[in-house]
């Protein structure tokens, strides 16, 4: 739709540029210039409020989501092992790719250890991780071009643990893209030591910061974490909400249970409740229900 805007809006500029020029009077003329200035207004709408912003319809099953981000969790967590399971991260790329297959990065990493079963095929030697490259790295940290920056988080994450404290330094880094990039590092490789730093990102003052540490925290949650995420049940943003939720099922605390159930007697949103409804059944409160609340007149 916004190439046929934008194709439209050319052809339609041309025929008032000509007209203007050549007959400035004439019964066409001034409703191709009102033509210009009402597409004007609904092309700077849709960069507004993304009206016609491409969408990739997706048909897969609510159900099947938390499969696809465990699958992929285990395999990104293997892949940064010095031994690797290979056969164990292809089959399980392979069924993420079998259910999306336009999920994340998921064909590059199946690529990749295909690759790499094949280099290592008949030989049983590990993976090196070179001190040098860890400090060239670090040396990027303070590049001036954030593009530079969000690079290095994706090189960070092959050396595990070793690349928890740069990965923390960046999620304090003065551009969002970047913090986003760490936040989501520190849910791969982080364990314990990530869950405090996902907690403040997941105060952040961009929603996409705060989106992607409440999915990490997904990955990393442990009891320590509860009363923040709790907290972030009260977001502005469903989708932090939405992962919040995700997070306290899977942290089997029962202190998430009464919250969660508080959440629902005032959320507006079906997928944060659907979300919630999981985190609980997650929690052994499978028969909870709740009804949607009305919504408040304005």
């Amino acid at each position: 739709m916004r190439r046929f805007l934008s194709v439209l809006f050319i052809l339609i500029v041309g025929a008032a540029i000509t007209a203007t020029i050549l007959a400035p009077d004439h019964a066409v003329t001034h409703p191709l210039q009102l033509m210009i200035v009402v597409l004007i207004v609904i092309i700077m709408l849709d960069r507004i409020f993304g009206w016609f912003k491409p969408r990739r319809e997706s048909n897969i099953a609510r159900s099947l989501v938390g499969e696809i981000e465990q699958l992929y969790f285990r395999c990104m967590r293997e892949m940064l092992s010095d031994n690797p399971n290979l056969v164990q991260v292809i089959n399980d790329l392979q069924r993420i790719l079998s259910i999306d297959k336009h999920y994340k990065n998921a064909q590059h990493y199946l690529n990749r250890a295909l690759a790499l079963r094949a280099q290592n095929s008949g030989q049983t030697g590990t993976i090196s991780r070179h001190t040098s490259d860890f400090r060239k790295l670090q040396e990027q940290l303070v590049d001036p071009d954030p593009a530079i920056r969000k690079s290095v988080v994706m090189e960070f994450i092959q050396f595990g643990d070793k690349a928890v404290d740069p990965l923390i330094a960046l999620l304090m880094d003065e551009d969002s893209d970047v913090r986003v990039h760490a936040a989501t590092a520190l849910g791969w490789v982080g364990g314990h030591d990530a869950v405090q730093p996902l907690l403040v990102a997941l105060n952040d003052e961009n929603q996409f910061v705060r989106r992607y540490a409440a999915r990490a925290l997904c990955w990393v949650v442990d009891k320590s974490a509860i009363d923040g995420l709790i907290d972030g049940l009260k977001d502005t943003d469903g989708y932090v909400r939405r992962y919040v939720a995700r997070a306290l099922g899977w942290s089997q605390d029962n202190r998430a249970i009464r919250p969660l159930v508080e959440l629902l007697m005032v959320e507006q949103s079906e997928d944060v409740r659907e979300y919630a409804f999981a985190a609980l059944a997650d929690l052994g409160e499978r028969n909870v229900k709740v009804a949607r609340p009305i919504a408040a007149e304005a």
